[in-house]
């Protein structure tokens, strides 16, 4: 059963939220308030995080930032009244795989986590690439083994085949908010993972970004 940490300090919207998800077949937990929720991720694996931002002791934003130093990568979606631009980038670059503004459709709700399970749980199980066999869970690719960095990097890439992968979205991705991020280095990521793949396995698209062509 998949298992969601619900951070909302709204008791009557987390109680709706709850209810909703266990009639969908989720397991959930519920914190109302930043500390707890930080306590139960410690404590406990989850398989989906949704996080309010404002939030007594610790935001949403500084919490999923903790969470993501300690190299948790469990997805996390943001609910929340906040819709101004700057809040949806913060919380990006925070980790968040997904942002929804309140008031949500709990129908639109359920297919976001859907997909965001989806592409998580898409890259777990080994698969070929280029006739080596990736193993994301202990990532190695071969007999190669991959830094956190590149095995984002793939991840992602792997995520979006077939598509042009923007420069801008690598490097939310892959760097932690807190890190210095720049194209320079995302070049080194990139040739690592050609002399791995072979060097036609990635295609550069000028000022735009990659794609992987495997």
């Amino acid at each position: 059963m998949i298992d969601i940490l619900i951070m909302e300090d709204d008791k009557l919207f987390c109680e709706s939220l709850e209810d909703f998800l266990e009639e969908s077949g989720y397991s959930v937990s519920i914190a109302n308030d930043g500390q707890r929720a930080l306590e139960l991720c410690y404590e406990r694996e989850f398989d989906l995080l949704l996080l309010d931002i404002n939030v007594p002791y610790i935001n949403g934003f500084e919490l999923l930032q903790s969470i993501r130093a300690s190299q948790d990568d469990t997805p996390a979606i943001f609910i929340t009244s906040y819709k101004d631009k700057e809040s949806l980038k913060r919380g990006y670059l925070s980790g968040g795989d997904d942002f929804m503004s309140k008031p949500i459709d709990l129908d639109e709700l359920q297919l976001r986590i859907k997909a965001v399970l989806k592409r998580v749980k898409g890259i777990e199980k080994k698969i070929i690439i280029n006739n080596l066999s990736y193993d994301p869970a202990n990532a190695k690719i071969g007999d190669h083994q991959l830094s956190n960095k590149s095995k984002k990097l793939l991840d992602l890439l792997i995520e979006k085949r077939g598509e042009i992968v923007s420069k801008e979205l690598i490097l939310q991705r892959v760097w932690e908010w807190d890190e210095m991020a720049s194209e320079a280095s995302l070049r080194v990521y990139i040739n690592q993972l050609k002399k791995i793949l072979g060097k036609d396995s990635i295609t550069n698209f000028k000022s735009i970004g990659y794609r992987l062509e495997l």
